[in-house]
């Protein structure tokens, strides 16, 4: 039993910590203060009981123990007035006093009873007192009738008495006083009723103050006690998962987002606490997204921005809208550096080709060279030749018709190497075209090999050079075919004349019959002409000794340029093999 006073005790000055925590935060407040205001209430309604009982107590005695006393005082007084009214009515020997004094016993002092009396019933009740009173004045105003009445029946004698004194008198004394003796009697009984009544009812409303004053001091205390434990209860309920949610918020303001919160309740921090446990979650599954979307990137995967976008909501839509737009422009640009590495590859190729097919007819050209320039040294001996046996013409015009006819022999045999130089030059001539052709394609190469090599950016650089150093290259070779040209134009055009002096040569010799003068003349002629053609011969010998250097260079500059465009080749392939790595769109 005493177990369970204390374990009520405990329950009414502390909080059920457990409760609590089935409580949203609003309803922990509400249930503490609803507490507080009970407590309040009670202390307030008591110190009102106090103070009602105090009230009412005081009230009591003063408006029904107080107008008891007074009305039953004033009913003794009138009692007693009324009793020496009639006494004094009898002894006296005035007429008019007498009169004054019947009149106030039968009438005023007998009135003023009653309405004591009727004063006396409203405070004290229906009380056997208050009917005893009753009767006794209803005895006394009977009396006072009778002695009105007698007092009137009565004569005055000459001294002032009654006839009927004795009568009176005894009326007064048999009747009249033992009524007004039993009215102070009763009276003086309800004083001390009263006075009992009053001492009782001021210890009980001091008995009764004094409880609910401790009563209210101890619902003080208890309130007190309760809202300091409250308090401490509160705060704990309050400040414990402020102090979880602030470390969680610290833990994830360090950047650690595996957050845990030892907080357990069915209240708005409980709620709070697990949103902040969802959001970090939600926050860790996006960071973990975007880290193996970029080590996809970092591996050469930008076929995909992120493959869980149903994770980003809200204010990380961007994120996922910006992982999609870099994947989309590194796939776009990496489906760009594959294209300009296709077009690099297949360029370099190409470049390859042409550049075999440059040394190969810078190759050729140098065969056709070697071979103008045999014939050009044989045509220039049987200048020279021609000339020595023009310088004996004269000598030997005896032995004209064998030298005509050796030299219509010699003659054919220039014909044929003239028409062998024409054919050997047409064909220089068509090499210098082809190498012109060449070098107009190898710069175009090289114009195509250096945009790829800017598309390209730094990879690029070097192939840029080389590029470069092959469009000059293809610059000098065709500098070198248009000085080649002019040469042999020059030759042909040499050639040509050449071809008429032989036509002509021919002519005379076939008339060399005719006249010896004529053919002496010619012959000298023929020398002079022979001497002059000898002297064009070696300017022709060396115009293609220089095509030869140039055709020299130019095959150089073929082969490096055809190592080069390999090796440009091998490392479009190589960037080509590269591109392929990575996966895009």
């Amino acid at each position: 039993m005493i177990g369970g006073i204390k374990v009520n005790i405990k329950n009414l000055v502390q909080l059920d910590n457990d409760k609590l925590l089935e409580m949203n935060v609003g309803k922990k407040f509400a249930h503490t203060f609803n507490r507080i205001y009970v407590y309040l209430g009670l202390s307030v309604c008591l110190l009102i009981i106090s103070i009602v009982v105090g009230i009412s107590g005081y009230h009591k005695l003063y408006n029904n123990y107080y107008n008891q006393n007074t009305y039953q005082g004033l009913l003794r007084i009138h009692n007693q007035n009324l009793g020496k009214s009639a006494w004094w009515a009898l002894a006296t020997r005035v007429s008019e006093t007498r009169q004054e004094q019947i009149v106030e016993f039968h009438e005023t002092m007998l009135n003023n009873m009653k309405d004591d009396l009727a004063n006396l019933k409203k405070y004290r009740g229906e009380t056997e007192l208050v009917k005893s009173l009753e009767t006794n004045i209803k005895n006394i105003e009977a009396t006072t009738n009778k002695l009105a009445s007698m007092y009137a029946e009565a004569e005055e004698l000459e001294d002032g008495s009654l006839s009927n004194g004795n009568e009176i008198y005894s009326v007064m004394r048999d009747e009249l006083r033992p009524e007004v003796l039993t009215t102070v009697e009763n009276t003086r009984t309800m004083t001390s009723n009263v006075t009992e009544e009053v001492t009782a009812s001021y210890d009980f409303t001091i008995v009764m103050m004094g409880v609910m004053v401790a009563i209210s001091l101890l619902m003080t205390v208890l309130l007190i006690i309760f809202m300091k434990n409250a308090q401490k209860t509160l705060t704990k309920c309050v400040v414990e998962p402020v102090d979880e949610v602030a470390k969680a918020a610290e833990q994830m303001a360090r950047g650690d987002l595996n957050v845990s919160i030892e907080y357990h309740a069915k209240d708005e921090f409980d709620i709070l606490a697990r949103d902040l446990e969802n959001s970090t979650r939600a926050s860790m599954n996006i960071v973990n997204d975007i880290s193996d979307s970029l080590n996809e990137i970092s591996e050469g995967d930008f076929s995909i921005g992120t493959r869980t976008p149903n994770l980003y909501h809200g204010n990380f839509s961007p994120i996922c809208e910006s992982m999609d737009t870099i994947t989309d422009k590194l796939s776009n640009t990496m489906n760009d550096v594959k294209a300009a590495s296709a077009r690099v590859s297949e360029g370099a190729a190409n470049m390859s080709k042409g550049a075999n097919e440059l040394a190969e007819g810078a190759t050729d050209q140098a065969a056709a060279v070697e071979q103008l320039t045999a014939s050009v040294s044989t045509v220039t001996e049987q200048t020279e030749k021609m000339a020595q046996d023009c310088a004996k013409g004269v000598e030997m015009s005896i032995e004209a018709q064998k030298i005509a006819k050796a030299g219509a022999e010699k003659m054919d045999q220039v014909t044929e190497a003239m028409q062998r130089i024409t054919t050997a030059s047409k064909e220089i001539q068509e090499v210098a075209n082809s190498i012109e052709a060449i070098s107009s394609q190898t710069k175009l190469l090289a114009l195509n090999a250096s945009i790829e090599a800017a598309r390209a950016g730094d990879t690029g650089k070097g192939f840029a050079v080389v590029a470069q150093e092959i469009g000059q290259l293809a610059q000098q070779s065709n500098d070198a075919v248009q000085r080649t040209h002019a040469l042999v134009s020059s030759a042909l055009a040499e050639i040509d004349s050449g071809n008429e002096i032989v036509g002509e040569t021919q002519i005379t010799l076939h008339e060399i019959g005719d006249s010896v003068n004529e053919l002496a003349e010619m012959m000298r002629a023929s020398g002079d002409m022979a001497q002059h053609q000898a002297t064009n011969m070696r300017e022709i010998n060396q115009g293609i000794e220089q095509i030869s250097e140039v055709i020299q260079n130019n095959s150089a500059t073929a082969q490096e340029s055809s190592a080069v465009s390999s090796e440009l080749s091998e490392q479009s392939d190589h960037l080509h093999n590269l591109m392929s790595q990575f996966q895009v769109k």
